[in-house]
């Protein structure tokens, strides 16, 4: 079986549309990466009842709070801007987003996760360079918010894109099935440290890759994926 590329970072993103952690080895279930996007923030008065969530889309520094796990797989810690801890559940962090973007929230656990699309989003480095290259701007991997960030064998660019349809094994457990492109808005265009904007990176990712870079994936085999791990056609 002829290996065609590697993880290099895995991520997990405990509360959706906040900061993402990194991990060594994650868990991959049935519905993704063991406590990925299980916390979210819903907008009462959202537009678009499939995508109701509060996310730095609508209030641009969210992706600066800090969550992590204090008691897996459901208590969560959120570090905000001043350095203030609270629990997730904690009705005072509603209250302060709340009152800082002007939206009327509900707080929302789903085990299996809060999902745009897929429950595994992957996105290869060698895209990332391309883009800097595009762009003429250096990227933190960060801002496009995958769970696995891969290197190819080929290094080639957007190589993802052509694995739609098609069916991985990652490390010696793991198997996804790649089912869609990842269609972009206007969360890559934002600093993951500072929150600052580089809305060329949007225009660029628009004109030259039809609004798309990574890929939306559903697990087929569970099992563990740790950095280092080969990836394989399945």
């Amino acid at each position: 079986m002829e290996e065609i590329g590697r993880v290099e970072l895995i991520r997990r993103y405990p509360v959706k549309g906040m900061r993402g952690e990194d991990l060594d080895e994650a868990k991959v279930t049935s519905s993704g990466i063991l406590g990925d996007r299980v916390y979210a923030y819903v907008d009462n008065n959202a537009p678009n009842p499939r995508f109701p969530w509060m996310t730095s889309r609508q209030g641009r520094s969210l992706l600066l709070f800090k969550p992590r796990f204090v008691l897996a797989p459901s208590e969560v810690e959120v570090e905000v801007s001043d350095g203030t801890k609270y629990s997730i559940k904690d009705e005072k962090l509603k209250k302060l987003i709340e009152d800082k973007y002007g939206y009327s929230l509900s707080l929302k656990f789903n085990p299996e996760g809060c999902f745009d699309s897929e429950s595994i989003s992957l996105f290869s480095l060698d895209t990332l360079h391309e883009l800097e290259k595009e762009t003429s701007i250096s990227l933190d991997q960060r801002r496009f918010r995958a769970n696995f960030y891969v290197s190819w064998a080929s290094r080639k660019p957007f190589f993802e894109d052509e694995l739609v349809g098609g069916t991985l094994r990652i490390g010696p457990e793991v198997i996804i099935k790649v089912v869609e492109k990842d269609s972009r808005c206007v969360v890559p265009t934002l600093d993951p440290e500072t929150a600052s904007e580089s809305p060329q990176l949007l225009k660029v990712i628009q004109k030259s890759h039809r609004g798309c870079a990574g890929v939306y994936a559903e697990v087929v085999r569970q099992g563990r994926v740790a950095v280092d791990d080969p990836i394989f056609i399945a």
